[in-house]
């Protein structure tokens, strides 16, 4: 894995419909954000830390309102998921 700078391009989430029958037998469907994790660099040299977007505020976990990290790599996937 490698540092992207292009942090307009680290995934953030997708949105995701749900259903679920709630106790009146009714079908329930909403449609939540499911995040994505990535690893994040900080702007001061030092900082690497794991991170999502949490779109309710418009930040990545972990960083300040209004701080933006300089690079980003994904999050790696399980060895048991790399052939799939």
């Amino acid at each position: 894995m490698t540092w992207n700078t292009d942090i307009s391009a680290a995934p953030r989430g997708y949105e995701k419909k749900v259903s679920h029958i709630d106790n009146k037998g009714r079908t329930i469907t909403k449609t939540v954000f499911v995040p994505q994790n990535v690893i994040l660099a900080c702007g001061d040299g030092e900082t690497v830390t794991v991170s999502r977007w949490l779109p309710n505020v418009a930040r990545w976990n972990m960083l300040a309102t209004g701080e933006q990290p300089v690079a980003w790599m994904p999050w790696p996937n399980h060895p048991s998921e790399a052939s799939q």
